[in-house]
């Protein structure tokens, strides 16, 4: 309700393509163009700063997913696994640097490299 009543987006003239409520009282905003966007997140920041937490999302660039990866692999020997496994791509180490590893809706762990 404080959206509506401190920010009109025709005013802005930007492209807000859906807006939505979710779940845990927090409110997805889409719009068309990333410029818009943040756009959008200057303003809201400038009337709405003190009351409310705004956060854009970031899309991470990863080179490889591996899917399926056991819950108990920690992520320092996962290279050496890789290496050894792989032996025919000739990859040296340190070649190969595992970033973090993300749980998915199903309970399967993923690596990012």
């Amino acid at each position: 309700m404080l959206l509506k009543t401190k920010f009109d987006s025709i005013d802005i003239k930007i492209g807000i393509r859906t807006l939505k409520s979710l779940k845990n009282v927090q409110v997805l905003i889409e719009a068309v163009r990333k410029e818009s966007l943040e756009i959008l997140n200057s303003q809201l920041h400038d009337k709405c700063g003190s009351q409310l937490e705004i956060n854009l999302q970031r899309r991470r660039k990863h080179r490889l997913r591996v899917y399926n990866v056991p819950d108990a692999l920690p992520i320092e020997k996962a290279e050496a696994i890789i290496l050894a496994q792989n032996s025919e791509l000739k990859l040296q180490e340190g070649d190969i640097q595992t970033r973090y590893t993300v749980k998915t809706r199903k309970k399967t762990t993923n690596l990012v490299i």
